[in-house]
């Protein structure tokens, strides 16, 4: 069974690896790691132009098909060009380093994986910054101005599921040296991404039963009838929670996973990313019937 509070520690464990792992990757030793056989001289100046080339890229291929239609579905609301351009160059160099050069070992895998984090980064934020500006914030009609925080929130949090999506799609990538298997292994993580949200979303805001159930108990309890846009504005606090965790807890499975199988994939060229990760976010189960530690 799926647990918040075990999930919420696997967030945190992942995440808290991170920053020592992007300082490993970017601080001023250039013995602290090989950024530059992986992606040529001045390491730097080459990973920032990559991920400003990504994301024109993506946002040159949003403005040109703004209203690409697949099933009457318009692509471009559901697809972050500039995370698929990005992540997709990520993985061929990645994947270039790990099969094709004999320089990678298993210790490569914190500033390896924090190269990514820039990308993320700003990837999140013009998500964020889109969400804001061009209307698509899911205002609550009803409410007061300063309820737009809630919107603002779910901004965020949608925000940072494109890092989550980004995250998946590179790791899935890169832990398969056969390009086939590794699609079909992204197409899996990917759809079942999309399930989790979806089911998400609608159970906590499309029907939106927390918000209603939560007033009504406090309604026949201490008599106090509360405005609908706050039931409203309750599910978007909780849906951005529960998003929060999901994702952060996705984030940081996947850097684990993939550091605790790294020195693997080098060895076999093959790690089940999935099947890894679904191990992983399950609470592990109690014994029935625990030993007794023995007394001193």
């Amino acid at each position: 069974m799926y647990n918040l509070k075990h999930l919420f520690g696997i967030a945190h464990s992942g995440l808290s690896d991170m920053l020592p792992a992007v300082r490993q990757a970017f601080n001023d030793d250039a013995n602290d790691d090989n950024l530059d056989e992986v992606f040529g001289a001045n390491p730097r100046y080459r990973i920032l132009g990559l991920i400003v080339a990504g994301i024109l890229i993506g946002e040159l291929i949003t403005w040109l098909f703004p209203a690409v239609l697949v099933d009457n579905y318009i692509i471009n609301e559901y697809v972050n060009w500039s995370a698929v351009v990005i992540g997709m160059a990520y993985a061929v160099i990645f994947r270039r380093y790990l099969f094709d050069s004999s320089h990678a070992k298993e210790a490569d895998f914190p500033w390896l994986a924090a190269s990514l984090i820039p990308a993320a980064v700003l990837i999140a934020v013009i998500a964020f910054i889109r969400q804001f500006f061009d209307g698509s914030l899911d205002l609550i009609g009803s409410a007061p101005v300063w309820a737009g925080f809630g919107a603002i929130l779910l901004a965020c949090m949608n925000a940072l599921g494109v890092v989550a999506a980004l995250t998946i799609a590179v790791a899935a990538l890169c832990f398969s040296k056969d390009w086939s298997k590794a699609l079909v292994d992204l197409a899996v993580q990917l759809f079942i991404f999309k399930i989790m949200v979806w089911v998400t979303v609608l159970v906590v805001v499309d029907i939106g039963f927390v918000g209603p159930i939560l007033a009504g108990i406090i309604e026949n309890i201490f008599g106090i009838t509360f405005p609908s846009w706050l039931a409203s504005l309750f599910d978007q606090l909780t849906l951005a929670a529960l998003l929060f965790i999901a994702y952060g807890a996705l984030i940081g499975a996947v850097w684990t996973v993939c550091q605790k199988e790294f020195g693997k994939l080098l060895e076999t060229g093959e790690v089940r990313i999935l099947a890894s990760l679904r191990a992983m976010t399950k609470k592990p189960k109690k014994p029935k019937n625990p030993k007794k530690k023995a007394k001193e």
